[in-house]
């Protein structure tokens, strides 16, 4: 039996808010504001919380170190660190804020990930992904496939380099992929979705997209993906321009049920027709496709409100009337829903519909991170293995009660309260960001 488990990424004590996302709006209008990283932390640490009181596998990932001294090196800043971080701060402020990215903590950016089940030669596949188009998360590649071969440590696992770091092939992860299968998990289409085919520029974009069709088409390739069960999709010029930066702002999937606007993709509706049939042909189940009309939500509510970027979860099933499993959905939603009437009608009309598996709602918040243009769904990378494989996996990366009565103390303890991009410059505050990533890490292994 195959099941899909989540690894969030820990906010680190080093969030602000940098301006930094290509096409982010949030990113864009938040942009120098105060940020509040303990609450940032605190506040994706219960959504971890509440999903691992679901039953459902939840593990996370520790923030990595920052400031990046590599970086501002390679950008010419030199001398002590009270000097280089003056000069960053004074010649070059988007130099200092991506020395201090923590925009790690969206981990949908941080691979593509295929399962076993899926690939020609019966292992699973990991692209960590290159991250170019922002210039303070290109550094990420290479920290999280430290974290990839931690939870793919098997010789049945591949945990690839990189997509090479050239414009014709920016990749952004699983933001931009949606595997759809049956609900056992081990038959699956998968979806790729791209903004441009590589290099080139269209008038029509407000915003350069930061998925290219070459690199979704070299992922499916390494990973072993059958042809037929590969669906590349175009995301539409109008949703990149209304600050649709990945593909999980506009629309949502799980298992065999797929959410998604009418404005997410260029000219695919017959192309999404002929993959309903071929996906029933193939798993004797339908694919649960719901469209979301301009009429219902604007992309512009769509992108204000994140419905979209709601996580879909089974919690594990029930036993029903005479011992017979009942499926059940349930929607984990940035509570920004709850002030949309346009995301409240559609969650109404989602849980109303006897064919869609979905039977709750739960709201969270993550007012930080929704600043920062990231909802419940960024700040998970799903991964799908066999229940009897989850013991093969970092126990303490596994989220508990425990770990998470720990973590919350630390993070308490010795996260900045708030932070101001200037602030970053002062070596004081340099120095409670190393502590307090020394903590969290010390905290995790000790368990």
């Amino acid at each position: 039996m195959w099941i899909e488990a989540n690894i969030d990424g820990l906010v680190g004590p080093s969030h602000h808010f940098g301006g930094l996302g290509v096409g982010n709006l949030a990113s864009h209008e938040h942009a120098g504001q105060v940020s509040h990283p303990r609450k940032a932390a605190l506040q994706g640490l219960r959504k971890m919380q509440l999903v691992a009181s679901l039953g459902i596998p939840q593990f996370l990932w520790l923030p990595p170190w920052r400031p990046n001294w590599q970086l501002l090196a390679n950008l010419g800043f030199r001398g002590p660190p009270p000097q280089r971080l003056a000069a960053a701060l004074a010649e070059q402020p988007q130099a200092l804020s991506a020395a201090f990215s923590g925009a790690f903590m969206w981990v949908a950016n941080a691979a593509t990930i295929t399962p076993a089940c899926d690939s020609a030669d019966g292992r699973d596949h990991i692209t960590p992904a290159n991250l170019i188009a922002s210039w303070h998360r290109a550094g990420e590649a290479a920290e999280r496939r430290s974290e990839l071969e931690l939870f793919f440590p098997s010789p049945r696992s591949v945990v690839h380099q990189p997509l090479s770091a050239i414009v014709p092939l920016r990749d952004e992860g699983a933001a931009n992929h949606m595997r759809l299968c049956a609900p056992a998990g081990d038959i699956a289409f998968h979806l790729f979705v791209y903004g441009a085919d590589g290099e080139e520029l269209s008038p029509a974009w407000q915003f350069l997209p930061r998925q290219t069709r070459a690199a979704s088409e070299a992922i499916a390739r390494r990973h072993r993906l059958s042809p037929d069960r590969v669906v590349g999709l175009r995301q539409h010029p109008h949703a990149i321009s209304a600050g649709v930066f990945h593909n999980d702002v506009i629309a949502t999937s799980h298992l065999n049920v797929l959410v998604h606007h009418e404005l997410a993709f260029l000219d695919a509706e017959q192309v999404l027709d002929d993959l309903e049939g071929r996906f029933y042909q193939t798993t004797g189940v339908p694919l649960v496709r719901r469209v979301v009309r301009q009429e219902e939500m604007s992309v512009q509510e769509a992108v204000a409100s994140y419905f979209f970027n709601s996580q879909i979860l089974s919690p594990p099933l029930d036993r029903g009337r005479g011992g017979v499993d009942v499926p059940k959905m349930l929607l984990l939603c940035p509570r920004q829903c709850q002030q949309s009437p346009a995301a409240g009608a559609v969650i109404k009309r989602l849980l109303a519909d006897p064919e869609v598996p979905i039977d709750h709602v739960e709201f969270v918040s993550l007012d930080e991170s929704m600043a920062g243009g990231g909802g419940p769904a960024c700040l998970r990378l799903r991964m799908w293995t066999q229940r009897q494989n989850l013991a093969t996996l970092p126990a303490s990366r596994r989220v508990t009660s425990q770990l998470v009565d720990r973590l919350g103390q630390t993070i308490e303890r010795w996260y900045p309260h708030q932070l101001t991009l200037p602030e970053l410059a002062e070596l004081a505050v340099v120095e409670q960001i190393d502590e307090a990533t020394r903590r969290v890490h010390q905290c995790v292994a000790s368990l």
